[in-house]
């Protein structure tokens, strides 16, 4: 793989929307790594450190925030690293 390869983390508990996204970065040159919960997300960061991490912030059991916060503490060290963050709007009937 060629040094210049931006390494990207999804994480995303809603499959349709994770593997979409996924697809379509990687159709762009992204080496995309896929994460369905927080707990697997720390998992996979505790063995790379990625250039960006993409995290719903509301996730069942370790949120996206502490996704997030262990992505920035990892990358601390490397001069590139981006953090950002999806959650998903709520409906209210009302």
């Amino acid at each position: 793989m060629p040094e210049n390869t931006i390494h990207l983390l999804i994480v995303e508990d809603e499959a349709p929307l994770r593997e979409a996204v996924a697809e379509q970065l990687a159709d762009h040159g992204f080496d995309v790594v896929q994460a369905p919960s927080g707990e697997e997300a720390l998992e996979r960061l505790a063995e790379f450190a990625f250039d960006i991490v993409i995290a719903d912030l509301r996730l069942p059991g370790i949120d996206g925030g502490r996704v997030l916060d262990a992505a920035a503490e990892r990358s601390r060290s490397s001069s590139r690293s981006s953090c950002t963050s999806s959650s998903r709007r709520s409906s209210s009937a009302g």
